[in-house]
């Protein structure tokens, strides 16, 4: 079923057939008495499938976060830069579907109305349509209603905790796009520093790409096993230098001073010009590729940011869509941090430790993240559990929120050859099962495609360890090391300077 909630809210709710209507198997008909809302990805701006939660039994949702392609042509700034085929990623909704915040006037203005649908109303009238139709349509009470998504839909999954987690039992929360405010603006970071520090050269990915296999080489053994995989990469500590050309001569992919400096800048990630900490950078051994974008795209050398970040700069926080990001200089990105941070604090970080309600309820949150993600670093959901844990205590927070962190994998999963991986339908299975049965989850296994290695991922902060025999490739041959605390080191490599309020 799909509707419109005033002005543009798209949205569609999938029913299992009900018992009268021919539908078997569940409480009623094909329903088995439960919700599972999706969420979305990037700027949203489409429907998606409810599919495969209603032929799991669920009734689905999902929403377009109140604008589409039709919307936008009428009603949303999307010229110049944004044009449509000017660019791979542009659309009628803008530069990586982006400029749906800007209206038609000239100079275009912010429409408020816009960022609040995607921030929290959309997502909230697609919860409360589904739960309406679902009592409407089988005329029975609803069992339980979950969260499930990742990247944007990680977000809306916290938004929904943060304010509304009495309405739920359950979310699963993957790579969240939280600290919209600021996460975006930091990940025009790497391209920053490119253009400052190498200029129109760019950083040539075979050079990049060399300088995070070295980082993963010397950080592997760190936890005890060398199996290709980083555990923990706040404790690496690699330094780019280490392939100078002086120091390897003949190396093609050897680094200059120039390019070594660059390397290290972005995986240090943002600063100001007093030397705090704005945000964390790429993780050592992860490509550069997706935020050092290509150019000329596909092959060419990383020096442009991806445009999905370069049109929140642009649209969202300079309300330009001509804005030109190569005029930000090193110097000058705390200032330039701080506009979006500041400009949208109240709106749309989505980023408060305060998740009384979901507690109060007994609801459960399930949260992710792949430690090699190259579009949504780590950092914003270390720092996030960090401050959750300084609220409430690690015991306290794993009574209804545990964390897993998958080293080697990527954005909302997948990684390399080898590395086990994030499955979305096990993390759900054991949130259910958590929810439903009180079955607590100290672990989860992530497997390989073909399931040739298993590994255990821990609650975070436990770490996991190699019981000294047995296969590497075997889950069974690891266990949890419990901490009631964070490390402090940890801890403090999750922080950021207290600059909200503070002068950049």
């Amino acid at each position: 079923m799909n509707l419109t909630q005033f002005p543009a809210i798209n949205i569609r709710v999938g029913l299992p057939l009900s018992g009268p209507d021919g539908g078997s198997g569940g409480i009623d008909g094909a329903w088995n008495g439960k919700l599972q809302n999706l969420g979305g990805g990037g700027f949203a701006g489409s429907v998606g499938s409810v599919h495969a939660p209603v032929i799991a039994g669920y009734v689905g949702s999902s929403t377009d976060t109140g604008h589409g392609e039709t919307w936008c042509a009428a009603n949303s700034n999307h010229v110049g830069v944004n044009t449509p085929g000017s660019n791979p990623f542009t659309t009628q909704c803008g530069l990586g579907g982006g400029a749906f915040v800007l209206d038609q006037s000239t100079p275009p203005k912010l429409i408020k109305s816009q960022v609040k649908d995607f921030i929290t109303d959309s997502i909230l009238a697609q919860t409360l349509w589904a739960m309406k139709l679902s009592k409407l349509y089988y005329a029975a009470p609803i069992k339980r209603n979950y969260w499930n998504g990742c990247s944007t839909g990680g977000r809306q999954g916290f938004e929904m905790a943060q304010r509304y987690g009495d309405l739920f039992d359950g979310f699963l929360v993957g790579a969240p796009a939280m600290n919209w405010n600021r996460f975006q603006t930091a990940e025009l970071w790497p391209a920053v520093v490119v253009n400052n520090i190498l200029g129109d050269a760019g950083l040539p990915a075979a050079k990049s790409n060399a300088a995070n296999a070295a980082a993963l080489a010397a950080c592997d053994a760190a936890d005890g096993v060398v199996d290709g995989l980083i555990s923990e990469p706040r404790r690496c500590a690699y330094n780019a230098a280490q392939r100078l050309c002086v120091v390897n001569p003949g190396d093609p992919n050897c680094l200059t001073p120039a390019e070594a400096d660059a390397i290290n800048k972005i995986w240090d990630g943002p600063r100001n010009q007093r030397g705090q900490r704005l945000w964390g950078g790429i993780t050592r051994g992860t490509s550069f590729g997706t935020l050092l974008f290509p150019n000329p795209f596909p092959v060419g050398p990383g020096k442009d940011p991806f445009p999905f970040i370069l049109t929140w700069q642009a649209n969202w926080v300079h309300e330009n869509p001509f804005f030109d990001w190569k005029t930000i200089r090193l110097t000058d990105f705390g200032a330039e941090f701080q506009l979006g941070s500041r400009k949208f604090a109240e709106t749309a970080s989505t980023d408060d430790p305060d998740l009384g309600k979901v507690r109060r309820s007994g609801a459960k949150i399930i949260h992710y993240h792949g430690l090699s993600d190259p579009l949504i670093v780590p950092f914003g959901s270390f720092n996030y559990v960090s401050r959750v844990f300084d609220r409430y205590g690690v015991p306290e927070t794993q009574e209804f929120m545990r964390s897993f962190f998958f080293p080697g994998n990527g954005h909302c999963g997948g990684g390399g050859s080898g590395v086990p991986l994030i499955n979305g339908g096990d993390l759900f299975n054991t949130l259910v099962n958590w929810v439903e049965k009180g079955v607590e989850p100290d672990h989860v296994v992530a497997r390989t495609a073909n399931s040739a290695r298993s590994r255990k991922v821990c609650k975070y902060p436990d770490e996991t360890v190699y019981i000294g025999f047995g296969s590497t490739d075997d889950e069974a041959s690891f266990r949890c090391e419990v901490r009631r605390h964070e490390p402090k080191d940890l801890a403090a490599e999750s922080q950021t300077a207290k600059l909200q309020h503070e002068a950049p």
